[in-house]
């Protein structure tokens, strides 16, 4: 099936409203509350390596 010029025209300009508009926010709001990259400073930790 053959899509129509319309649709291949809006699709880009559509997906990068839906990445800013939803999936920007969603990710700074998942940053607020919890950080992906577990940094914290300890001042009693003799190294920071995670051995995992």
């Amino acid at each position: 099936m053959r899509r129509s010029r319309w649709t291949d025209r809006l699709r880009r300009p559509v997906l990068a409203a839906v990445y800013f508009l939803v999936l920007t926010p969603v990710g700074w709001c998942v940053r607020r509350v919890r950080d992906p990259l577990r940094r914290s400073w300890r001042a009693s930790a003799v190294t920071y390596w995670d051995r995992s």
